[in-house]
């Protein structure tokens, strides 16, 4: 019997075989190890060509992003073939362009475990017992934060605080398991254990405080005052909590299509003002660019010049990325704003919305582009 594939995300990324680390070469080549992360952590998904290629490559220029695709997916076939890993064989699947993991593959992901047992032990409808029990098991299998040689990644940023917040409530919840057993030097050691794993957390260093004083002396004329503390800061943590959530709702009222924000110019220019305050502080570089269309003037139907501008504007927000943004700025001007990560960058994207927007149609237009980054706040 072949020994089970075991995937760790937390604290790092390793596949083992057993106990075994395998395909240990994957480390070695960031973008088909990146690619193979992205698609275990969405696997619930499948992922297009495009969103993959703008994560792998953004800002580069490639002729064909299939066949860099592809070949990120031939690499990891080969290093699964090289360590006979057969159980790994078919764990990505290639369907009408896109690539998924394979949710039916017989392997052991940490996270995925995880937050199963963690669920499983905030389920008030089973026993005591078997919460503790649960939780245990799932406090003991979050070992850091998802994936953290990616840790910069945006995409991984929200799924990460994520199971950070589960890990939180799931040793909240052994807690207070741990109190009614009177289990305060546990609880000392399970909270000073998640804060060094987790980072900051107000409640749980009350926990250990309160669990210190009552193993010091149960009578402390302290204990009282650190208690009524505790509890209105957990009052408040849970009212912040669910307000947060509320407000989050509140605020994405709809759907975020995969393609770049159309907006009108009025928006267009706070969303340029908002962006110079954040570039600012970030090392990211965004730019501007406009766009001239030139219609050929000997066209005698008068929504002719209405209907090129409508197709272009439709073509260059399906080519831009879901962050880009760009609006009419005129009848005959686009004006757009992405990062990139040099000038160089920014210019082919402008070029590769020139040929898109001239292949859109048979008529002989003129596109013309000019691109410059944004100045600072500070400048």
């Amino acid at each position: 019997m072949s020994e089970k594939i075991n995937i760790r995300l937390f604290d790092g990324f390793e596949i083992l075989k057993g106990d075994k680390p395998i395909l240990e070469n994957l480390s070695n080549t960031r973008k088909t190890k990146l690619f193979v992360a992205y698609l275990l952590v969405n696997r619930d998904r499948a992922i297009t060509h495009q969103e993959l290629f703008e994560l792998l490559w953004s800002g580069e220029d490639y002729a064909n992003p299939a066949t860099a695709l592809r070949t990120l997916l031939y690499r990891f076939r080969v290093m699964i073939e090289n360590e006979g890993a057969d159980a790994l064989k078919g764990a990505i699947i290639s369907h009408r362009g896109t690539y998924q993991w394979n949710k039916d593959l017989d392997v052991s992901i940490d996270a995925l475990d995880f937050k199963a047992l963690a669920d499983a032990g905030v389920n008030p409808t089973i026993s005591e017992s078997r919460r503790k029990e649960y939780l245990a098991q799932a406090i003991d299998m979050y070992r850091g934060s998802l994936l953290p040689d990616f840790s910069s990644e945006p995409w991984l940023i929200s799924k990460s605080a994520a199971y950070r917040d589960t890990y939180i409530e799931a040793v909240m919840a052994y807690v207070e398991l741990l109190k009614s057993e009177d289990q305060d030097a546990r609880i000392v050691q399970v909270c000073e254990n998640a804060l060094s794993l987790a980072g900051t957390s107000e409640l749980l260093e009350l926990e250990a405080q309160i669990a210190k004083l009552r193993i010091a002396n149960p009578e402390a004329s302290g204990k009282d005052s650190v208690m009524a503390y505790y509890n209105e800061v957990r009052e408040l943590s849970v009212k912040l909590q669910d307000e947060a959530d509320r407000m989050q709702a509140e605020l994405q009222e709809e759907l975020m299509d995969n393609q770049a924000f159309l907006c009108d110019f009025r928006t267009f220019k706070e969303l340029y003002n908002l962006q110079r305050r954040m570039q600012s502080r970030s090392k990211a570089t965004i730019f501007l660019g406009l766009v001239y269309v030139g219609c050929n003037d000997d066209n005698d139907d008068p929504l002719y010049e209405e209907k090129i501008m409508k197709d272009i504007v439709g073509c260059f927000q399906r080519m831009l990325r879901v962050g880009d943004a760009l609006c009419r700025k005129n009848d005959s001007e686009i004006a757009i704003m992405f990062p990139a990560e040099s000038y160089e960058d920014a210019v082919g994207v402008l070029e590769r919305l020139k040929s898109s927007g001239k292949e859109r149609t048979d008529e002989d237009i003129v596109i013309v582009y000019r691109v410059r980054p944004l100045k600072s706040g500070k400048d």
